[in-house]
């Protein structure tokens, strides 16, 4: 999947929660006047909200390719292991 499918996939994602949100707005606000303010705010919180579901399912499904497993990432980042000799030098205690 290119970037464009994906802006697409989260552009229609976000509007498809937004109206439902809206319409929940609406619903939830019926006999308030000017609910419409009120279902635009439930709107906002449904685009981001779609936003939010679909880049994470996307980030679950096309993960990057700097962590897909058995990929090497180049050299080792760990530690090397410290000798017995290094962790009993007593060092530490001022021996």
């Amino acid at each position: 999947m290119d970037r464009s499918e994906s802006i697409v996939l989260l552009l229609l994602a976000g509007v498809a929660w937004a109206c439902v949100f809206a319409v929940a707005g609406y619903a939830v606000f019926a006999g308030v006047p000017d609910n419409g303010a009120l279902a635009a705010v439930f709107a906002g919180f449904g685009f981001v909200a779609g936003l939010a579901c679909a880049a994470l399912r996307l980030a679950f499904e096309y993960p990057l390719p700097s962590v897909r497993p058995g990929v090497s990432r180049g050299p080792a980042s760990v530690a090397p292991a410290r000798t017995a000799a290094a962790v009993t030098d007593g060092s530490a205690f001022g021996a």
